[in-house]
This record gives structure tokens, sequence and C-alpha cells, in this order.
């Protein structure tokens, strides 16, 4: 039985002894025997994070993270079921402990997002609106310039690096642009 189906069936495999796979000469007696070994680890694993993660769904993720962990640090996985069962537990306190690090970084994510998302936004003015119907009939070379420049802040050897141009044909590129864009705009603006 694989380990995937241990986990999906909450079956347990017969247990095998660790030492069959460190004395193993093939990497498949090793992963046949790490298996052996570590199978009946799932369904107590598995229990031991629905008990503990809310919400419970995440149980199979926090079980494959510690099996994904076991499997690392094969090499000194315990001979005895007991002690490999404590040093199981172990890796899996530590997997919860990120996991409700990681429950919480979302969580205080998620509220910067919305206290951001109440406050309210300036209305825009229409010479933005044509400023940007302006810009759009540049060509996507000069857009992405413009861009650079004047919405990220960057200087306009940043921008040439940015795109891979060499900084003098950006400074030509960027001229000329700016001149197709304020004539572009005039003639938005007038219509």
């Amino acid at each position: 039985m694989s380990l995937g189906n241990a986990v999906t069936d909450g079956v347990s495999a017969p247990a095998a002894s660790i030492a069959a796979a460190r004395d193993a000469h093939t990497e498949g007696d090793a992963d046949r025997a790490f298996e052996a070994a570590v199978a009946p680890l799932v369904p107590l694993l598995l229990r031991y994070f629905a008990r503990r993660v809310t919400p419970s769904d995440d149980a199979a993720d926090c079980t494959s993270e510690t099996l994904l962990a076991l499997w690392r640090h094969r090499s000194r996985l315990p001979h005895s079921d007991d002690e490999r069962r404590a040093w199981a537990y172990g890796i899996a306190r530590r997997v919860l402990a990120n996991h409700r690090r990681g429950r919480a970084r979302r969580a205080a994510a998620d509220d910067a997002l919305r206290a951001a998302a109440a406050i309210p936004i300036a209305p825009i003015p229409d010479e933005a609106f044509t400023a940007a119907e302006a810009l759009k009939l540049l060509s996507s070379r000069d857009q992405e310039l413009i861009r650079l420049v004047i919405w990220e802040q960057l200087s306009v050897a940043a921008a040439a690096r940015s795109l891979g141009i060499r900084p003098g044909t950006a400074r030509t590129r960027y001229s000329r642009a700016l001149a197709r864009l304020r004539g572009t705009y005039e003639t938005l603006d007038q219509a």
C-alpha cells in the first residue's frame, strides 16, 4: 500500500522494521521499507491534525507536509515504533506551528486588504480618461516606457535597464513618445 492510499483511505499498512531500509541495497527496497515504517503513522497524524487545525480540511495538507519532512529526514528515522511515533509527532507539532503562523499572516493580510478597500477613492477627473485614451494610441513599446517612468517613478535610465535597452535609446524614445502623447492628448481633448 502506498502512503497516498494510506492518507486517503485512512488504513494503516503492517508495521515493518526500519532497519530493513538501512540495510537495503536498492532504492526500491528502501522506499518500501520507509513506507512500511511510516504507513501506520498516517492515520495517527491525520487524526492529530484533524483535532487541531481549522478548517479541518487542512488536516490532510498538514499530514502531507509532515510525511514529506519524514521523507527528507528518513536517514534519522528511529528504529522502534514508539520512538518513530514520538519523532513524527514532534515534526507534526512544528508543521502545525507553521500552519498557524501562515493562517495568522493570511488573516492579517486580509484585514489590511479590507481596510484599504474601505477607503473611498476620489473621483477620477475627465483629463485622466483622456490621457489614458491617448496613451492607448501609442505603440506598446512607447506605452511601457512612459508607464515605467511616470507610473512606476523609475528614472529613464532605470526604465531602460528594465526594458533591456541602452539609456541613450530610452531617452530618445521617451522624448519622442511624450511628444506623440501630448499631440494625441490635445487632439482627443478638443474632440
